[in-house]
């Protein structure tokens, strides 16, 4: 086989998306699988210390922009003959490429960002598109969405999920509990990062047809602009955001997990509230129902006037068996059997 190159600017420090948390997976899992001495992560000097790893040899590379960072990547791989492998949207920089495009959300008109930024990113995905070798992506919701919008082959394209077992070493951190007032079994909960596309608006609209009941949103604002996220519902608690010890917390003592999206390739923190034993009341749009079939309560993301209290009462699936679909270790070895494929 080819020596394979991990491009590793998805190992960083601060806040974690969907995107860096299917890449840390993927490769801790990958790492226990792999041959020692064949696959490489290039990384940012920076950056060495917040992966560890065995088989995998971790190559720092410096760059000072994005454009420097990836132009010596180009190179290093020119001179390797190497195969590209990245997991978090890309880009493709070589031809022998392998790229995750877990969503192509520019191209559906939910996103509430600057014209620039979306053209950035519809340009990406055509590039990745035309230059790699193969496109994975994260449901077959996401596959579909590519084939309709990207000039691709389904052949092109294989589907590969995300997991969940991260959270199960996590140590909750009850004292965001008392830093919020606010108490268990009290609130509903909602985490993820604050854009468009996770239909927030609908918490508010929500928040106003329940004022009895609070909700707690958590996340950071992330490339959009939103100016009714403060002081709009007096039921309403902003933490900002939070780390995998406050969000465990937080899970584990609410009443119920709030997923309203518009749109959404995969969506791991419903899978997280349901290890946590919590229930889940999601849209019943995209790849959520994909994901967890009769395991959720469902809700229309553009009606407002629900009763939650109400919607819990429904019957639904029991969520093991959509827990033991879905496992980092699973997805790390279709990732392995899929390089191999392709090197070997």
């Amino acid at each position: 086989m080819k020596k394979i190159v991990i491009d590793g600017r998805c190992i960083k420090s601060g806040k974690f998306d969907g995107a860096q948390r299917y890449a840390t997976e993927i490769l801790h899992e990958l790492d226990k699988i792999v041959p020692f001495g064949q696959y490489e992560l290039l990384i940012r000097p920076e950056c060495v210390d917040l992966i560890c790893l065995e088989r995998i040899k971790k190559v720092e590379m410096k760059g000072d922009s994005t454009f420097s960072w990836g132009l010596r990547a180009f190179f290093y791989l020119f001179k390797q003959s190497a195969w590209y492998i990245n997991f978090s949207n890309g880009p493709a920089i070589w031809p022998k490429s392998i790229i995750t495009q877990h969503d192509i959300y520019a191209f559906y008109n939910v996103c509430n960002n600057t014209k620039k930024y979306i053209i950035k990113r519809k340009c990406k995905a055509l590039l990745n598109v035309v230059i790699a070798k193969h496109i994975v992506t994260v449901s077959q919701y996401s596959k579909k969405t590519i084939l309709e919008k990207l000039p691709i082959n389904s052949e092109k394209i294989s589907v590969i999920y995300n997991g969940w077992q991260h959270i199960k070493s996590v140590l909750p951190d009850t004292s965001i509990l008392e830093k919020e007032d606010i108490r268990k079994n009290e609130y509903y909960f909602f985490i993820g990062r604050l854009v468009n596309n996770k239909n927030i608006k609908w918490i508010f609209n929500v928040a106003d047809h329940n004022p009895c009941d609070k909700f707690v949103i958590s996340g950071a604002i992330c490339n959009e602009e939103f100016q009714f996220y403060y002081g709009k519902n007096n039921n309403i608690i902003y933490t900002g955001f939070v780390n995998d010890a406050e969000m465990s917390a937080l899970f584990q003592n609410c009443k119920a997990f709030l997923f309203p999206s518009l749109m959404e390739g995969f969506g791991i923190p419903p899978l997280e509230a349901l290890y946590n034993g919590v229930p889940i009341i999601i849209s019943d749009t995209s790849s959520l129902p994909e994901i967890y079939e009769d395991c959720a309560h469902y809700i229309d993301p553009m009606k407002y006037d629900y009763c939650l209290d109400e919607i819990l009462n429904e019957q639904v699936g029991a969520p093991e068996k959509i827990l033991e679909k879905f496992s980092w270790k699973i997805s790390a070895q279709q990732w392995y059997e899929l390089i191999r494929n392709f090197a070997g």
